[in-house]
């Protein structure tokens, strides 16, 4: 993940010119050192010696963080993290600057933050349904999905309905069962399953391990509940068992087929929650036309649709349909048009956008009004209707536009929710709040995704965003409940497909729709057709048992202690139950290079580790743990709790050292070479007392040993020990001057 510059990078220039530039220039004399381009001779004694000491670099501490213990009272620096429910999305850890960041974190995969103090394995999906629409030359995915319920042969079922360019079926979750005898009579086959197998007419059933006659992908014409029959040209079979046992499941039921109405392509679809209803571009006899259909979500695709109305005045090649506030908003091409859901005609357009290119991408409706949104060429915008008195959608000259998007920034879903409005963009999402009157007022990018956000489902106080998973097909969950700044809530990335076998894995995609499977907790996603098919993807039953994913990680922001200087990070204990799970500890530097710190498989303790890696001081670092599943219940996993990390300040040590200098009018080297004027102590004094007062640093060198250091004077100490006579003052003697190395 990249980042930008941070405000506490350090100065690259000085801002001053120190005295320390001032040298002292070599003589005849045979100084002993010199203080600021000044030399001076020594006179160390017992009473007065040379002297060097470390000088103290922990201060006294006492202990003001919200959380007791933070601040080190016994000379560790602590940080700690016991909970991450405010997402991800941040490059330091740092809680004194922000009191969001105590709860927040780099980035995370395969994980559940969102409850307060833990942190566990999120439900792996299932791979179903094949899609085999690409991504249209206008920016927008074929694939959409809605939450549905239908009723068939005496059952009820929860699933989607979706569309994928030419077809549109529903989807649920698998549903399998074991063969257990076949008969074939008169071309009809009929497999018996070892319990009731919950299968419809209409389903598509997958069976294998029955036989090459039996076997292969064929639509249900009737059942009993134990039994399935489907149309099968092939010679009679009497009654067999089956053994070993064969397998059938099902995922998908076809609802419409394209051929079936002699369609090019569906362009859109919405339903009322007993209807589903589309928008084709049809041959009719030669003619191509614009056709609406509508057909019992109960029905299937061996049931013909009714044609609502058909018409040359409009040849769609982009739509987008809502029901929304008793009616369906249909947008073909650059025009809005409000239609009923009896009508035989199509309506009057309520508007036409000024630009013939415009695309409109979505439809949602808040309280006070119904919004259209789209694109043309950089620009994006969201239109807003409002709704007469009389209930119907006025026609207008000229849409009220609500929104308008930066250039370059397109809009491709909007969905309006507990009061705001996500808004999908090629950029990433945007939150935007709704006023009473059905105004818009959009925040920053609260996050930025690596595909356009194409689609939302929502449940409880969650948003899931069709994003992609760091390359893989997936979901970003954000949490309306909580604003971490105006108009920007947390985030992490949350369901998404990455099998543990390396080969199964997924990427070259886009995730193009999301909704959640009707009435459960199991979201479903969608991926395009890029080359090969893409797929339908639900969310294994987290209320029965569902299997996790095989691992998951989070990384935690950089830690540096709101200092630029080097630390020695030395412990860290992770708070980390392993009855159902394994931990594996990295450390990560400022280049994103890991080190493998502590590896702990299921049951083992987890004690405090060393971070022996990297092995020189540091200005941050930060750490990944990685949670495994249970080696023996795919449905259980590990808690993570937080953790606590221990370091030491590695700032370079300062020395105070005490010389005592001779400070006379006329003084001698040992060759007995003299020096010096009347007056010439005072002088010294005061020029050294200045550089005291300013503060400033200064350079010592030191004839005896070499060394030479810049410092700061920390005390001058002059101790008089010349007596005044008839020619002289009497002003000299030893000055104690204390240095501090810098």
């Amino acid at each position: 993940m990249a980042y930008g510059a941070d405000i506490t990078d350090p100065i690259p220039y000085p801002l001053s010119n120190p005295q320390s530039a001032t040298q002292y220039n070599s003589t005849n004399e045979a100084y002993d050192v010199a203080i600021n381009g000044q030399p001076f001779f020594l006179m160390a004694s017992d009473d007065s010696p040379y002297r060097r000491v470390t000088a103290q670099y922990r201060k006294q501490q006492y202990d003001q963080t919200r959380e007791a213990g933070e601040q080190s009272l016994t000379g560790w620096w602590f940080r700690s993290q016991s909970s991450f429910h405010l997402g991800q999305g941040i490059k330091y850890f740092e809680p004194a600057q922000d009191e969001s960041l105590r709860f927040q974190y780099t980035e995370s995969k395969g994980v559940n933050v969102w409850n307060k103090g833990q942190v566990t394995l999120i439900n792996d999906v299932d791979q179903g349904h094949n899609t085999t629409s690409a991504i249209n030359a206008n920016g927008r995915p074929d694939q959409h999905l809605r939450s549905i319920k239908w009723t068939k042969s005496g059952n009820t079922y929860d699933g989607c309905l979706l569309l994928d360019g030419f077809d549109i079926n529903k989807v649920y979750p698998t549903i399998t069962a074991s063969v257990t005898n076949k008969a074939l009579t008169s071309n009809v086959a009929t497999l018996t399953t070892a319990a009731a197998h919950g299968f419809a007419v209409g389903m598509t059933a997958e069976i294998s391990g029955v036989d090459a006659t039996f076997n292969g992908s064929y639509t249900i014409t009737a059942v009993t509940s134990t039994t399935f029959s489907y149309a099968k040209t092939a010679t009679d079979v009497v009654s067999t068992p089956v053994s070993p046992a064969g397998s059938v499941y099902s995922n998908d039921t076809h609802f419409q087929d394209y051929a079936t109405v002699g369609a090019y392509k569906v362009y859109g679809l919405c339903d009322d929650g007993v209807y589903a209803y589309w928008l084709a571009l049809i041959d009719d006899s030669g003619t191509d036309k614009t056709a609406m259909y509508k057909k019992l979500l109960n029905d299937d695709a061996t049931v013909s649709p009714t044609e609502m109305f058909k018409t040359t005045a409009i040849l769609v090649n982009n739509a987008t349909l809502e029901f929304t506030k008793e009616r369906i908003v249909a947008c073909i091409n650059n025009k809005v048009f409000e239609i009923s859901t009896t009508a035989t005609a199509l309506p009057t357009a309520v508007y036409t956008h000024p630009v013939d290119n415009f695309v409109y991408a979505s439809v949602t409706s808040s309280g006070a009004a119904i919004y259209c949104a789209g694109y043309s060429g950089s620009q994006s915008n969201i239109q807003k209707f409002t709704l007469t008195t009389a209930g119907a959608m006025p026609t207008l000259t000229s849409a009220i536009t609500a929104a308008e998007m930066p250039s370059g920034e397109l809009i491709y879903k909007i969905y309006y929710y507990l009061g705001y409005m996500m808004i999908g963009t090629s950029k990433g999402l945007r939150v935007a709040a709704v006023s009473d009157d059905g105004s818009l007022a959009y925040g920053p990018l609260v996050f930025e995704s690596e595909q356009p956000v194409y689609d939302f489902a929502a449940r409880d106080k969650y948003v899931w965003c069709a994003t992609n998973v760091d390359g893989s097909p997936g979901t970003t969950r954000i949490d309306l409940g909580t604003q971490i700044a105006p108009l920007v809530f947390p985030y992490a990335w949350d369901t998404y497909y990455y099998p543990e076998t390396v080969g199964s894995r997924v990427t070259g995609r886009y995730t193009t729709a999301c909704a959640f499977v009707n009435g459960t907790n199991r979201l479903a996603f969608t991926t395009n057709h890029s080359t090969t098919n893409g797929y339908v993807y639900i969310e294994t039953d987290e209320d029965n048992d569902g299997r996790l994913v095989f691992e998951g990680y989070l990384q935690t922001g950089f830690v540096r202690y709101n200092t630029l200087e080097g630390k020695i990070f030395k412990l860290l204990q992770a708070r980390f139950d392993t009855t159902n799970g394994g931990l594996a500890i990295k450390s990560i530097d400022s280049v994103n290079t890991e080190y493998s710190i502590g590896s702990f498989s299921q049951g083992q303790d987890v004690p405090e580790v060393t971070i022996s890696y990297p092995a020189l001081p540091q200005e941050y670092l930060g750490f990944s743990f990685t949670l495994t599943r249970s080696t023996t219940d795919t449905s259980k996993g590990p808690l993570f709790t937080g953790y606590q990390l221990k370091s030491l300040p590695s700032v370079p040590r300062q020395r105070l050292i005490q010389y005592p200098l001779a400070c006379f009018d006329r003084e001698s080297d040992k060759f007995g070479v003299e020096v010096g004027y009347e007056g010439r102590a005072w002088d010294r004094m005061q020029e050294l007392e200045s550089i005291e007062s300013n503060g400033d640093t200064i350079r010592i060198d030191d004839f005896r040993t070499g060394e030479s250091f810049i410092g700061i004077i920390e005390e001058l100490d002059f101790i008089n020990r010349t007596p005044s006579d008839k020619r002289f003052s009497g002003f000299g003697g030893l000055l104690i001057c204390t240095v501090r190395s810098v």
